[in-house]
């Protein structure tokens, strides 16, 4: 039997199979759980599996810019029985590794000069020779890369998404100040770390370096001491308190403005910037996904990548915003105004507001809620729009995205990226957040499931959270695709630096417990030589989930005869929180 004949004969019958399993009587189980995770099964049995290797634009630039380089790459994947490479195109600077008539080529970078070569050919080439898919990947809405001042948003300005910055500071008694931070704010030269009631300084510094400041949460004064007095004595914050270490400038403020006993206060002045000149955000220069010309420009460059290569996807990465501060510049509260029905009296702080006190949370106002709901259907058009532009020059070609597996947490990036049956019970989301779902515009996803532990037995034996591994996050983001489409979990290969073993247990655990695996990146692969390593966890090979057409739309329609949308989800309720980790989409 045919593959695509073995997988329609098992999904003819699925719905009518899983409505059976759900009538089991009571006796037999308590709670039921209506809405079973049957795609990574059904997908499992008809290998049908993606098994990604991503390539990173600049981290892999010495290998990837000749035509020797590809197709080592495309060796090494084929022999690991890899069927997926999605290659980064388009990198934070939106200069671009292919022959665009619309985007500005990348010619230099860290001061080297970059060869003219067509990356995106080349791939499809010796990808397409060797068997294996390939996609091209986009950083969407970021058009600039910070710590070297390149990309279009410097040029256009107005694209820039705008950011709500803080600048705090400490005040003492006599009105003089110390510029401070918080453990979330951006590092800046000259400011002080405000440190929690969980910091603990010993006395390790030398006399005369280090003079720490002890606050109280009322702002008073409970002690001022040179740390290398502290001896054997550990110093720390009393409870809901502050600690300030201070050296040079910092030492010498404090000495000529504060006493144990006075009550200094913490300030904070909030500023809207464009995010190039915003702290908050140190790599990436995002763009307004509302700005006309920025988003014609963003659908431009897909499908010109679609009209002239022959691709076998469109993989999107970074089509967020920067952070929960942003984006608040006019276009964004016209048409938050427009969706919502309100004129908005306090902006931004009728959406939220910064503390004065470092380490605090954001103030909620009274449309956070709705805010949250509104950037993520802002993101799920573009994905939608991006979808049916690629869908009307070539309707084989898949959309995948790229986001981080931290789902209870995502909402501060603007995006939810579930699908819209998966019912999202949390204290921050609108009755209809679900709706902003972006899931059913998509061909895949992958969800950086970026830990170094890979199982929940593991975090369990070693004292750890059972949330911060990649069993956990792979369940999950499986769980929030709700059979919308493939989930495979990934994994950040420098998690696993000097542990081969334990990088074996997380593909292992990431094919079992999700749809397929994405090992980010090649760069690291390559560093720790660990392509034999990759090889023996996938000694056989699998077809890529596009080989069967027509599979996602019988999964689908599958899920909906045996669930009801928007109902609970019993297994994700009892499931550990899974964590932010840095990176991700």
């Amino acid at each position: 039997m045919t593959l695509h004949n073995r997988v329609r004969a098992f999904t003819a019958s699925l719905a009518a199979f899983v409505m059976l399993a759900l009538t089991v009587s009571p006796a037999c189980g308590a709670q039921t759980d209506r809405a079973p995770s049957f795609a990574r099964a059904l997908m499992y049995y008809a290998r049908l599996q993606p098994r990604i290797l991503w390539v990173d634009a600049t981290a892999n630039l010495p290998r990837i810019t000749d035509r020797s380089g590809v197709a080592r790459m495309v060796a090494h994947a084929r022999a690991a029985n890899i069927n997926m490479i999605v290659v980064d195109v388009k990198p934070i600077s939106g200069q671009v590794l292919y022959a665009s008539r619309i985007a500005d080529r990348m010619t230099v970078w860290r001061g080297k000069p970059v060869p003219d070569f067509d990356v995106l050919q080349a791939f499809v080439e010796e990808g397409h020779r060797a068997g294996i898919e390939v996609a091209a990947a986009l950083n969407v809405l970021t058009e600039g890369h910070k710590m070297f001042g390149v990309g279009l948003a410097y040029q256009k300005r107005d694209w820039q998404s705008v950011v709500l910055t803080v600048q705090r500071s400490l005040r003492a008694p006599d009105g003089a100040r110390l510029r401070v931070r918080g453990q979330d704010d951006p590092e800046e030269a000259g400011t002080t770390l405000v440190q929690g009631s969980d910091t603990v300084l010993d006395g390790s510094s030398a006399p005369g370096v280090e003079l720490a400041v002890v606050l109280e949460h009322t702002g008073r004064v409970a002690g001022i001491v040179d740390s290398a007095l502290l001896g054997d004595m550990p110093l720390t914050a009393p409870e809901e308190g502050r600690l300030l270490v201070l050296h040079d400038e910092g030492r010498q403020w404090a000495t000529n403005h504060v006493r144990a006993g006075d009550t200094c206060r913490f300030e904070a002045v909030s500023r809207l910037v464009p995010i190039v000149e915003a702290p908050g955000e140190r790599v990436a220069a995002f763009i307004n996904p509302l700005h006309a010309d920025a988003r014609a420009h963003q659908l431009d460059m897909i499908k010109e990548i679609v009209e002239r290569y022959d691709v076998d996807g469109i993989v999107l990465d970074r089509m967020r915003y920067a952070s929960i501060y942003a984006d608040f510049g006019p276009i964004m509260r016209n048409a938050f105004e427009r969706w919502l029905g309100k004129f908005i009296e306090r902006w931004p702080d009728d959406v939220l507001s910064v503390s004065d006190i470092p380490g605090e949370p954001v103030r909620r106002g009274r449309y956070f809620k709705q805010w949250l709901e509104f950037r993520a259907r802002v993101i799920r058009d573009l994905a939608r729009d991006i979808r049916e532009t690629v869908r009307r020059i070539k309707p084989d070609v898949y959309v995948g995205a790229y986001v981080g597996s931290w789902f209870s947490q995502y909402y501060g990036v603007g995006v939810n990226w579930a699908s819209e049956r998966y019912p999202v019970s949390l204290s921050w989301a609108t009755p209809e957040y679900n709706e902003a779902g972006y899931a059913e515009h998509l061909d895949w996803l992958t969800t950086g499931c970026y830990y170094g532990i890979p199982t929940r037995d593991e975090a369990r034996s070693q004292g750890k959270r059972e949330g911060a591994t990649v069993e956990t996050a792979a369940v999950l983001s499986t769980r929030a695709g709700a059979n919308a489409l493939p989930v495979a979990a990934g994994l950040y290969a420098l998690n696993y630096e000097g542990r081969p073993s334990g990088f074996t247990a997380a593909m292992d655990i990431a094919i079992r417990r999700s749809s397929g695996v994405m090992l980010f990146d090649a760069s690291h692969i390559y560093d720790y030589g660990w392509w034999s390593i990759v090889a023996q966890a996938m000694p056989d090979p699998v077809f890529p989930p596009q080989a069967c057409s027509g599979l996602l739309a019988q999964i689908r329609s599958a899920h909906d005869a045996v669930s009801v949308i928007g109902e609970p989800d019993p297994i994700a309720a009892r499931m550990p929180i899974v964590p932010y980790q840095p990176g991700g989409g």
